[in-house]
């Protein structure tokens, strides 16, 4: 039976109108909408890691920003100039309270000051918060040494007398900026290669790998139900021999789709976990539901003929159900019990026949 989403709000009803329908999606928007879900866990466990590579592994770089807070207007209207014509991308905070909520928003790759309060503040944050720390030395007193003691990367004067070795400085600054561009932009493409996979444009086994244990987490510590479903094309092997791989290529993406397609966007989510085997997984979605989720994919999956080069293919899937559900009495589970009773359910309905859904309990 469907319940209302308390939710959203939405009313109870035909899950097909409950449920929205994701849009087709490339490789880019199908990692945001699994990142998003991503986002959901680390809000929920809030057991977060704040070193420097931990942030990067969280696929949060350094942005190419400059930060500057500089106390005297006159020195910070000059380097407002100087670094606009570095074309580096600039951010001004008008005290040292606000650069370090801004700090604390998002890591910066500069950071431009004459306050060694705040340098010192900044090293008290969380490691990353800015990348490089420079300290201008707006009346030459404070010298390099008691700049980097304090916690500085850098110090340079505040006037561009200095010559050549004040534009190195500058120069320094700009290639960390480009580095950090180049850094974000890489990571932003190695996450899209480490969430989805390739071939069918939903998860991949290491997303599956490392979040599903978080979700197993999120709903044991918020007593809410969880279901997985695990699910595989029938005689795959048949018409990647009768076929051809390409073709069976096209048969693994349209079954893919089938399976996302009508999921609630944020929430459910779905991963190859292998060559074609797929996992489903339904946040916040009882056995009963989840079961009568399975069995309107696995009727999508037969509908109708999956369109490929060779021709219309006929393919069915065999699906396998199980739920943690707190309300029923289940006090724990664990990412073993859920996968081993989906899969254990998965070859049931292999063995009764194929094209159909089995649901057990989890132990």
């Amino acid at each position: 039976m469907i319940v209302p989403d308390e939710r959203s709000g939405e009313p109870g009803g035909d899950p097909d109108e409950r449920r929205r329908a994701e849009p087709d999606a490339d490789a880019s928007s199908t990692a945001t909408y699994l990142l998003e879900r991503q986002a959901i866990l680390d809000r929920a466990l809030r057991d977060e890691d704040h070193s420097t590579l931990s942030s990067i592994l969280r696929r949060n770089p350094p942005v190419p920003v400059a930060l500057i807070a500089l106390g005297s207007e006159e020195v910070r209207e000059r380097f407002v100039k100087w670094l606009g014509n570095a074309n580096i991308e600039l951010e001004l905070a008008p005290s040292a309270t606000e650069a370090l909520v801004m700090l604390g928003k998002r890591t910066h790759a500069l950071l431009f000051t004459d306050r060694l309060e705040l340098v010192q503040a900044v090293r008290q944050l969380h490691a990353g918060s800015a990348s490089h720390v420079v300290f201008v030395d707006v009346d030459g007193k404070t010298g390099t040494r008691e700049a980097l003691r304090r916690g500085a990367n850098d110090c340079m004067p505040a006037e561009a007398s200095g010559g050549e070795e004040f534009w190195a400085h500058l120069t320094t600054a700009r290639r960390i900026a480009s580095l950090s561009s180049a850094l974000q932009l890489a990571l932003t493409d190695n996450r899209i290669l480490s969430t989805i996979d390739e071939l069918t444009r939903c998860g991949s086994r290491r997303f599956f790998e490392h979040e599903f244990p978080r979700e197993v987490e999120r709903a044991v510590r918020l007593r809410r139900a969880l279901s997985l479903v695990i699910c595989d094309i029938d005689h795959f092997k048949a018409v990647n021999d009768t076929h051809g791989h390409e073709v069976g290529d096209e048969v693994l993406r349209e079954f893919a789709a089938r399976l996302t397609h009508g999921l609630r966007l944020g929430e459910d989510w779905v991963a190859r976990i292998g060559g074609e085997e797929f996992a489903v997984v339904l946040p916040e979605v009882a056995g009963d539901e989840a079961l009568h989720v399975a069995q309107r994919l696995c009727e999508r999956a037969r509908a109708s003929p999956h369109a490929t080069a060779a021709g219309p293919v006929y393919v069915t899937g065999s699906f396998g159900v199980t739920a943690f559900e707190p309300l029923r009495g289940a006090r724990r589970t664990s990412v073993h019990a859920l996968v081993k009773a989906a899969d254990a359910a998965l070859y049931d309905s292999k063995r009764a026949g194929r094209d159909r859904v089995t649901a057990v309990q989890s132990r």
